[in-house]
């Protein structure tokens, strides 16, 4: 999911919002600012400057766990979750809080790397890599073994990335709105040609899909042809799905489907 997706949403879509605490930020107007939207199981989580929470309706947010931090990046692979950010006032996590992860859906968590030295504001985790922007310095990471070590890859140009289960390096990303493909973590990409701008990516399965404007498609063929699977009533900054659910931020909505990307509701 891209970056300014989340700041888009959290402008446009929350305003000018006041604070209050952990125990009562269970609507859209409780909670200061949502960085981002995942897909997890049968469950739309959000993580927010609150904490982590699960979406059920505009007007109906759950938080999750106990721990009281600012997840600015959140990524999900299998039943591990992945989380950066900053302490809150309550928590003993150290600032930044590097790499946490957690087994349980997000009720505890536990160090990885990099506690007190990143903050990652963009993330991105496959079944081999792990893809991180670091806020601080501005680099774009990358680790091959779950996020115990990392190396830098230069300063950060991609929006968004899409990384490939078939073997480690292999991933999409999106740089000014162009998708590329790696197959050795960005040290090199193949750009791949459409007339349409894009403003995110993700993989399920052998399908790539991809946003652009008010539209969401989906390639069966690594980018070489589009299919439209849905038009919605406003740009579509960010996308997110598994086998359960589609979901679909715009500027002023998140929008789900449960058949497939089918049909939306809001």
């Amino acid at each position: 999911m891209r970056k300014s997706a989340f700041s888009v949403l959290a402008i446009a879509l929350f305003g000018a919002l006041i604070w209050t605490p952990l125990s009562y930020a269970a609507t859209y107007g409780s909670v200061s600012h949502i960085h981002d939207v995942k897909v997890f199981g049968d469950r739309v989580l959000l993580n927010t400057h609150e904490g982590l929470y699960q979406y059920q309706a505009a007007n109906s947010m759950k938080k999750i766990g106990s721990e009281d931090f600012d997840v600015m990046g959140l990524a999900i692979f299998g039943r591990t979750l992945f989380a950066s950010g900053h302490p809150g006032v309550t928590s003993d996590l150290p600032n930044p809080i590097g790499l946490l992860s957690s087994t349980d859906g997000g009720k505890s968590w536990k160090k990885v790397s990099l506690q007190g030295k990143v903050d990652f504001h963009m993330l991105e985790v496959g079944k081999y890599d792990i893809y991180g922007a670091d806020s601080t310095s501005g680099q774009l990471m990358h680790s091959s073994d779950r996020g115990k070590k990392w190396r830098k890859l230069g300063e950060n140009q991609y929006s968004d990335i899409a990384v490939l289960n078939a073997k480690s390096g292999s991933a999409y990303g999106l740089r000014s709105g162009l998708l590329v493909r790696t197959s050795d973590a960005f040290t090199t990409t193949v750009a791949i040609k459409t007339s349409l701008k894009w403003s995110s990516v993700e993989i399920l399965g052998t399908n790539l899909y991809a946003s652009s404007g008010k539209s969401i498609y989906r390639s069966s063929d690594n980018g070489k042809s589009w299919k439209k699977m849905a038009t919605l009533s406003t740009a579509v900054s960010s996308i997110s799905m598994n086998a359960k659910i589609f979901v679909a931020v715009t500027s002023n909505a998140i929008f789900v489907s449960r058949d497939g990307g089918k049909s939306f509701t809001s």
